[in-house]
């Protein structure tokens, strides 16, 4: 850090660091929703496994190694940068860097992320699109031109109506990652605790090896209350902050 805050003007006074801002943690909880929004990696993990008794536990290693990097990066970013100088996007910060192929590399990268995640991404909501509206073929100017359209515009747009990282994140994080994270799983292990004891009536009560110990209907239900939380949170602060700003 010590050449880092070379470049930038020396160490961030101690009185620039609060321990604690309470006015951020509806944006706290947007952005940590987003960062752990692992779901879709999670088949890439069980599926391998011979074992899959030992799935809970590489879940909970792969889980805590990704806390423990974002851990050591928040603090060696406060302290390198100061809260006041961190832009929206990290690796921003790193523009003033002497040797210019490491600065290059770490402008660079979130291009490199998103250019080589995006195709794919798109791809799996131009399926969900076609999969949500209609089973059967489409015709082909629908097939290959407006489904291909509905998944490009509306980021496309976004993207030209602002440049605030923060703003997008506190927004996908608090609504669109809790929903996707939290809210629909917990609804279909409700729903299919549920429908299973309808179907094999006492059968469903057979322990299964592989069971998760989160196995009460309780965790499900505080995992929903949680979810309200965490938007109710997000809602009353900007729009607190909306009112605030008039």
């Amino acid at each position: 850090a010590d050449g880092i805050n070379a470049e930038y003007g020396g160490v961030p006074a101690r009185s620039d660091i609060s321990p604690l801002n309470f006015h951020k943690i509806p944006d706290f909880i947007g952005v940590s929703v987003y960062c752990f929004m692992c779901q879709h990696s999670l088949p890439s993990f069980i599926t391998p496994m011979k074992r899959q008794s030992r799935a809970t536990l590489v879940l909970f290693c792969a889980l805590l190694s990704s806390l423990g990097i974002y851990v050591v990066v928040c603090y060696t970013a406060t302290f390198a940068f100061g809260p006041a100088q961190l832009a929206d996007v990290y690796t921003l910060n790193f523009e003033g860097f002497s040797f210019a192929p490491i600065r290059y590399f770490l402008e660079l990268y979130p291009v490199f992320c998103l250019t080589a995640s995006y195709p794919i991404i798109g791809i799996t909501l131009r399926n969900n699109l076609k999969t949500l509206f209609y089973k059967g073929e489409y015709p082909w100017a629908v097939d290959r031109i407006l489904f291909p359209l509905l998944t490009i515009i509306p980021p496309t747009i976004i993207g030209l109506c602002t440049d605030s990282v923060e703003f997008l994140v506190t927004y996908t994080g608090a609504f669109s990652g809790v929903a996707i994270q939290y809210i629909i799983p917990a609804c279909f292990v409700l729903i299919g605790r549920i429908k299973v004891k309808e179907v094999f009536g006492r059968e469903a009560s057979m322990v299964n090896k592989n069971h998760s110990i989160f196995g009460s209907n309780v965790w499900p239900i505080l995992l929903l209350c949680w979810s309200a939380c965490c938007m109710g949170f997000v809602t009353y602060y900007k729009i607190s902050t909306a009112i605030n700003s008039e």
